[in-house]
């Protein structure tokens, strides 16, 4: 039962820290900032599934999320700390199944939002 709760926990913190993280995101960052984190966001998210339907551990971030994560907190790149979180909070949130699907929803919604515009702004 402990287990359970533990869970659910963990599930409601995931929501909260995902709607934290995008609300002072939106509220601090010019667009083609917020484009920026959607396009790292997704990039890491895809790769990831592509490891884990490769066979990796969906349990677990990839060594190469967290040290994305570990060097844009490092060397304080806000949009790669966001991008690298985002995803990492994703993948946690799939693995908790339908708990966890409001922060993918989250996620998901907030990609949408601010998708990359690399084809628009090809000379910034």
């Amino acid at each position: 039962m402990l287990n359970f709760f533990g869970r659910k926990g963990q599930a409601l913190q995931i929501i909260r820290d995902t709607n934290t993280i995008i609300r002072s995101d939106e509220a601090a960052y010019a667009d083609h900032h917020l484009r920026k984190i959607t396009a790292l966001a997704d990039k890491h998210i895809e790769r990831a599934r592509a490891e884990i339907s490769g066979g990796a551990d969906p349990g677990k971030a990839p060594r190469w999320l967290r040290e994305a994560h570990r060097s844009a907190r490092k060397n304080n790149d806000q949009a790669g700390l966001s991008g690298a979180t985002l995803a990492i909070i994703f993948l946690k949130a799939k693995v908790l199944g339908a708990a966890g699907q409001p922060a993918c929803e989250a996620i998901e919604a907030f990609l949408a939002r601010w998708p990359d515009s690399q084809d628009d702004n090809s000379g910034s």
